[in-house]
């Protein structure tokens, strides 16, 4: 029996689609492909719902609109070492994921002993490579006080460790006592004596979160670094991967639903009546059954025609919930040509190739085996507004004109845009200041006789997690409800 890890507080569409999702309306709900529930997509929430709730004897079936599983997880496996293109590490406090990669029967590999050349990068402003050294006195560094011999990454990570107004209770981020601190991280860097120059330099140019310090709440950047603290403070040198890439994970989960599992249903209409349940898909198939549980990012859902409208907090929280822009270039290089040039492998940047880190998955941890390139917020705004070629070049010269060692050794083997991904239309979750206070309380309530998981609803967890999670509290809700 699989252990439980429960919390401590316990579109492609088509005109053709679009004049499917309109009928919705005035259609009775018809006899179709039928079940007890209907899993609307087969990332790691959708999947795992879909595993307890078989567990339990419900007939389930699961549809997918993209014609593979993983979501938001996705390995490219086409390239040296598996590089991850959207769900990375799996921290030793992942008890779902480890659970269910035992349960599935993959392998997880300790991946800590590599994470330092991951981080191993130059401090690149204005085209132009800085070196540590000389970084506390460069006309560049508007840091004061011991934070001047700091690198521009470091000081946001590090006060977010030490003046976390969370601590260690990572858990009361969604408790109303801490509803205070759902602030922008602009208001939280003021806070602290930032000037805009620096809040720039700290956070702006590469958003961990956002696309600014202004569009993001800092008490949901709280809770991500308390909860990832708590990660190592489980085991501080346990980072895992699965045995050639983590989308193994759900593949496996997805091999073991047989012929429940139907790809290439995109999904652009649900209805509710009474007891009964549908969701029609763009290529006109329709399924019908007593609950739905969708983990469709509300990003994306808000493609998706609900009837009845989702009304209240709810409804809301769909419209309107931040999202991630994330696009990343995965680059193999022809020859090492950081040998060459004495530079670090990877270059932390304010131009478009943005944070360029090493990925060093060979037979050593000393292996580069590719590049990966972070482009956030402005960065992948600028660069999903080209044609996929035009980015990748674009890429690729500018990490040429930053060092010339690269010139003519470089290949992009990987591009991922999600906000460009109409079955997410972003990455992970972004909490925008006030989405705390108005939405936390209602994000994951039923609707009807839909049920909603997804990272994006997790109270606890983050990322992967979190997805699990999720996925287990909505089975859980269908489960005493049905």
């Amino acid at each position: 029996m699989r252990t439980r890890y429960i919390s401590r507080r316990g579109l492609l569409q088509s005109a053709a689609a679009v004049g499917a999702a309109t009928t919705l309306a005035s259609k009775p709900l018809r006899a179709a492909t039928e079940s007890d529930v209907l899993v609307i997509g087969a990332g790691l929430s959708g999947l795992r719902a879909a595993h307890d709730l078989i567990s339990q004897g419900l007939k389930v079936q699961v549809i997918e609109g993209r014609n593979r599983a993983g979501g938001r997880v996705l390995s490219l496996t086409d390239i040296p070492g598996n590089p991850e293109a959207g769900g990375n590490g799996i921290g030793a406090g992942y008890g779902r994921m480890i659970d269910s990669a035992k349960e599935f029967g993959v392998e997880l590999v300790n991946i800590a002993d590599r994470a330092p050349l991951i981080f191993m990068r130059e401090l690149v402003l204005d085209g132009k490579v800085i070196k540590e050294s000389e970084w506390e006195n460069h006309p560049r560094n508007v840091f004061k006080g011991p934070m001047k011999k700091m690198m521009p990454w470091v000081p946001m990570p590090m006060l977010m460790s030490t003046k976390n107004p969370l601590g260690k209770n990572y858990e009361d981020w969604y408790d109303p006592k801490s509803f205070g601190l759902d602030i922008s991280m602009h208001e939280w860097f003021l806070s602290l004596g930032f000037d805009e120059a620096a809040i720039d330099l700290a956070y702006n140019i590469n958003c961990e979160h956002g696309a600014s310090a202004h569009d993001v709440s800092s008490l949901m950047v709280a809770f991500t670094y308390s909860w990832g603290n708590m990660q190592r403070d489980i085991l501080p040198r346990a980072t895992y991967a699965a045995k050639g890439g983590n989308q193994s994970i759900p593949n496996a989960m997805a091999k073991a639903l047989g012929d429940k599992l139907h790809y290439k249903k995109a999904v652009v209409g649900i209805r509710t009546e009474g007891n009964t349940a549908e969701a029609v898909c763009a290529d006109g198939s329709v399924y019908k059954a007593k609950k739905i549980i969708s983990s469709i990012p509300y990003a994306a859902l808000r493609n998706v025609k609900i009837d009845p409208i989702v009304p209240g907090a709810l409804g809301r929280a769909i419209k309107t919930m931040g999202v991630q822009m994330l696009t990343q270039s995965h680059i193999v290089a022809k020859k090492p040509f950081w040998a060459d040039d004495g530079l670090k492998p990877g270059l932390w940047t304010d131009s478009i190739a943005g944070n360029v880190m090493a990925q060093p998955f060979g037979e050593k941890p000393t292996d580069i085996t590719s590049f990966t390139c972070w482009h956030r917020g402005w960065m992948a705004a600028r660069i999903d507004r080209m044609p996929e070629a035009e980015a990748k070049k674009a890429v690729i010269a500018d990490i040429e004109a930053i060092r010339p060692s690269a010139k003519g050794k470089l290949e992009v083997k990987g591009f991922k845009s999600w906000y460009n991904d109409p079955f997410s239309c972003g990455d992970w979750a972004i909490w925008q200041p006030g989405q705390v206070r108005d939405f936390i309380q209602t994000i994951s309530k039923p609707h009807s006789n839909v049920h909603f998981c997804g990272e994006h609803t997790a109270m606890s967890n983050r990322g992967m997690e979190g997805a699990m999670e999720s996925g287990e509290r909505a089975a859980q809700e269908v489960l005493q409800g049905i």
